[in-house]
């Protein structure tokens, strides 16, 4: 069966991108290094048996709400204490909310989710359905 190994999500401030992650759905940092011969500087966040990478490259730019192309979102699934943790934590870091609370189709089912916007626009689905 496939897995997803990992998702590279560029920012426009690595340490502040480090602390919302961390802060927000607590998530560890498990590496942080400049790929290869690059000018990119990546931070690796453990989610569960997956990655987010964080990619900082001084010409990247936080994403306008018009633009298209690239990556729609991503979707992270919590149990419902962990999900009511986090849209707790949301509301108290003043996050960017995109609508309301609303059931959704995923992997792990039909259950409620909640759109966010991170520091950079980028945009995270957050998602109860985890047993």
């Amino acid at each position: 069966m496939p897995l997803l190994d990992h998702v590279g999500v560029k920012v426009t401030d690595l340490d502040r991108s480090i602390r919302f992650y961390s802060d927000l759905f607590g998530f560890e940092m498990v590496d942080r290094r400049m790929l290869g011969r690059s000018n990119v500087e990546a931070a690796a966040m453990q989610v569960g048996g997956s990655i987010i990478f964080l990619l900082y490259e001084p010409s990247f730019r936080a994403r306008s709400a018009d633009e298209h192309g690239g990556v729609d979102h991503f979707c992270l699934t919590f149990t419902d204490p962990e999900f009511r943790e986090i849209l707790e934590r949301i509301k108290a870091m003043g996050v960017n909310l995109e609508g309301g609370v609303v059931p959704r189709t995923g992997a792990t089912g039909r259950s409620d989710s909640q759109y966010i916007l991170d520091p950079d626009g980028n945009q995270i689905e957050v998602k109860t359905g985890l047993t």
